[in-house]
């Protein structure tokens, strides 16, 4: 590697659109200033953007998400290397869904690589750009267009650079699979040439992006990237990491929720040989170097605790949240109720129910803490790094620069893995210890601790015409959210309630933590609206299908309705 001297006079900022200036690059949400991460990620054309405080409040808006605010600073997004291979950064993580190959596609077509030549690094936090997190399906939504555009960029600097490498004027250039032509002519070079014995930082400007017409890599059938690695065992979690002189923590757990120690007797375990016994306040562990003698060790704790009553069970559940349910607000209205009750024929209410449900991934939580020092490293099963990263240096009074998350595979989260209980059960652990700790949840801790989808109760009064007509909709929704409330049938007479914002319940009303869980809210109201209107159609005697035609004016939900019929055979 070449010297720093040599490297800084190598490094050609380009500030093409956004002001930088009084930005520091070595804040929070990008750890190491732009000498280090070069440092890190070797030569090549490296492409960032920094997003400023106006754009991250539209952001924040167009998600719809109170407090989800971008940080004004430098991010990497991408790296074209001296050998020809092209790095994409991203803060989201790769948890089942996919987004490792779909946003490889992305960056391959935009840029004009072949789809072999593109490599992923997602949630790590020293190299990715900051991320809330990975939910509410916004990787592909949000995320993918500045990733696109960051590819887009990189290609203009490419093309600029090949015009003066090949003295051809710049309009006189094409780019394929890596090269970049003269269209008439025979001169030709390689990004990996371009790119060679160069660093070169550039900012995102907002070059041109692809057309749908364009794409011969996005949206065409592909091998996952990662299925032959999770196939054949390959693939490496969390738990599959090991660190020299790794302990393996085993935690005292409360018997129900709301318990409280009193007492612990820990001399049995204190008698395993090898096992470390941790007492710190409410924290209870046994450690040990196989996870199997920690357990057997924890087994020996006698501990005593004050068991609160409960106040609702699976029988009386539904009543208590009816019963502490807060004010309604009105999600949609329209037209007036009363006169859509005199106009209808027949009239049917019902009370839907919908009951807690766990998330069960394959992998349950799962992290490992190492401390050298005053540098922190996590790696965790986690949707979240970044708020993981913060949280961790709050908990050892860090600053965020000393501490990096890194996120292998995700074993699944649907929503569960934004809680990082475990990760900072093993970052206290290792800072008590000085070693290094890995928390792996048992399936009684990961189903204990999950943060479940809130149960929630649904009641709808409706009334059809004879004819077969909806007249009025009189619906509301207790502790699910509004999510998927909104009614899109052609009903004159509607009003949509909603008691209760979905897992931000008040304190007291769910007896253990909620959550979201797989597009939060709507499963439950579009499992009660349709049943519902199952139950109209079936009371004036007419198919479904046709029922929900009969009501239905948005050509596009008619014709999804027509498709799925179709296809069903119905």
């Amino acid at each position: 590697m070449k010297g720093d001297d040599h490297m800084e006079r190598d490094i050609y900022e380009e500030s093409l659109e956004f002001d930088f200036s009084g930005v520091d690059a070595a804040g929070p949400a990008f750890p190491l200033d732009r000498r280090q991460f070069l440092k890190v990620v070797g030569g090549g054309i490296v492409v960032c953007v920094a997003v400023p405080s106006s754009l991250a409040i539209q952001e924040r808006q167009r998600r719809g998400v109170p407090g989800q605010e971008l940080p004004d600073d430098f991010n990497a997004f991408l790296r074209i290397g001296e050998d020809g291979r092209v790095t994409g950064f991203t803060g989201k993580v790769e948890l089942g869904q996919g987004v490792i190959t779909s946003l490889a596609q992305m960056l391959a077509d935009e840029l004009d690589v072949s789809l072999d030549s593109v490599d992923m690094v997602m949630g790590d936090t020293d190299l990715c750009p900051w991320d809330r997190g990975t939910f509410g399906s916004m990787t592909t939504r949000f995320f993918g267009p500045p990733f696109r555009a960051a590819a887009a960029e990189a290609k203009a600097v490419l093309v600029e650079l090949a015009a003066e490498h090949l003295g051809v004027a710049k309009d006189r250039l094409k780019t394929k699979a890596g090269v970049i032509y003269e269209e008439a002519g025979q001169k030709k070079v390689t990004y990996a040439e371009l790119a060679k014995g160069k660093k070169i930082l550039r900012h995102l400007k907002g070059a041109a992006l692809e057309t749908a017409a364009d794409f011969t890599i996005i949206g065409k059938p592909t091998l996952r990237r990662d299925s032959v690695e999770k196939v054949t065992g390959k693939a490496r979690f969390t738990g599959d990491l090991r660190e020299p002189g790794l302990l393996h923590a085993r935690i005292l757990r409360p018997p129900v929720h709301g318990a409280k120690l009193i007492s612990a007797d820990t001399s049995g375990a204190r008698e395993i040989e090898g096992a470390l016994v941790v007492e710190d306040g409410d924290l209870i562990a046994v450690l040990h170097a196989y996870p199997d003698v920690a357990e057997k060790a924890l087994a020996r704790i006698k501990p005593q605790y004050d068991r609160p009553e409960p106040y609702a069970d699976d029988k009386t559940i539904f009543a208590h949240l009816l019963k502490v349910a807060p004010q309604g607000e009105v999600v949609t209205q329209g037209g007036n109720l009363t006169e859509g009750k005199a106009t209808a024929h027949y009239v049917v209410e019902e009370t839907y129910l919908n009951s807690y449900v766990a998330h069960a991934p394959i992998e349950p939580h799962t992290a490992l803490a190492k401390i050298e020092g005053n540098k922190v490293t996590v790696w965790a099963s986690t949707q979240t790094p970044f708020p993981l990263k913060e949280a961790a240096a709050s908990l050892l009074g860090l600053p965020p620069q000393n501490v990096r998350v890194i996120t292998p595979f995700v074993g699944g989260g649907f929503g569960g893995k934004s809680n990082i209980q475990q990760a900072l059960e093993a970052v206290r652990l290792a800072k008590l210890t000085g070693k290094p700790v890995q928390v792996a949840w048992t399936r009684a801790e990961e189903f204990f601790y999950d943060t479940f989808r809130p149960a929630a109760v649904v009641k709808i009064k409706a009334g059809v015409t004879e004819s077969g007509l909806i007249s009025f909709w009189d619906y509301g929704v207790y502790f699910a959210g509004e999510r998927g409330s909104q009614q899109f049938y052609n009903i004159p007479h509607h009003r949509t309630m909603a008691y209760g914002s979905g897992w931000t319940a008040p304190q007291g009303a769910h007896p253990f933590a909620t959550g979201p869980w797989r597009a939060p809210a709507n499963n439950t109201n579009t499992f009660a609206r349709e049943s519902h209107i199952d139950m109209l159609a079936a009371k004036v005697g007419m198919d479904p299908v046709e029922f929900r035609l009969k009501n239905l004016k948005d050509e596009r939900m008619r014709r999804v309705l027509q498709a799925a019929a179709e296809r069903f055979g119905w």
